[in-house]
């Protein structure tokens, strides 16, 4: 799911990807939301994951303000 800000909707969608790990799963997943904002316009985003490995790795690699 795709909010603004405040909270509010922008859109929900869902991706078959087979057999996967929830690890892979995820970052598929935020990958894709990110790819949907960019072509939306959209040059900044938070993401909000409850995988804490997910969240390790993206912090390890520093997508801060990038």
């Amino acid at each position: 799911m795709l909010r603004y800000q405040g909270g509010n909707w922008i859109l929900g969608f869902n991706l078959y990807l087979g057999k996967c790990l929830s690890f892979e799963a995820e970052l598929w997943s935020i990958l894709d939301r990110l790819l949907i904002l960019l072509s939306k316009g959209y040059r900044q985003a938070t993401i909000q994951t409850d995988n804490l490995d997910v969240v390790q790795t993206l912090n390890d690699i520093g997508l801060e303000d990038s």
